[in-house]
């Protein structure tokens, strides 16, 4: 009997590395499908999260929108006639007034001046509210005199 389970034991041992490159290919194609298989799943949690977060930035908007009240009109700086472009102009003391910049930053490393404000507060405050909704980094410089 111990000499028959020899040989049973070799003919498997033999079956085995015959089939082993069918198996080791299977073995990889499996590894492969699992791991796209992972990856899908973790893309699929990371929409959720993102959805999830701008829903949560809608809700806020809205809130914000309810607690802020009525809009005041503002008057357009441009105004477009036909074919003809009419710029508003700012009188020289409200230019002199401004005293900060902000700023936008991307991550490609573009500047864009979006506005000036009269004083710190106002350009900070501004700036808290834009980097919620922007890619970059918003910054607040002075205006040199």
């Amino acid at each position: 009997m111990g000499c028959e389970m020899k040989d049973d034991s070799k003919s498997a041992v033999k079956r085995q590395k015959r089939i082993s490159p069918l198996a080791k290919a299977n073995r990889d194609a499996f590894r492969a499908a699992k791991a796209r298989a992972d990856n899908t799943t973790q893309k699929i949690e990371e929409t959720k999260e993102l959805r999830n977060r701008f829903r949560e930035i809608h809700e806020r908007a809205l809130d914000s929108q309810v607690e802020q009240g009525p809009l005041v009109p503002v008057d357009a700086q441009l105004e477009v006639e036909e074919d003809d472009w009419v710029y508003q102009t700012v009188d020289e003391e409200t230019l002199r007034d401004l005293s900060h910049r902000v700023v936008l930053q991307t991550s490609a490393g573009k500047r864009k001046v979006l506005f000036e404000t009269k004083n710190l507060d106002e350009a900070m405050d501004c700036a808290t509210r834009i980097v919620e909704f922007s890619d970059g980094c918003v910054l607040v410089e002075t205006i040199d005199p």
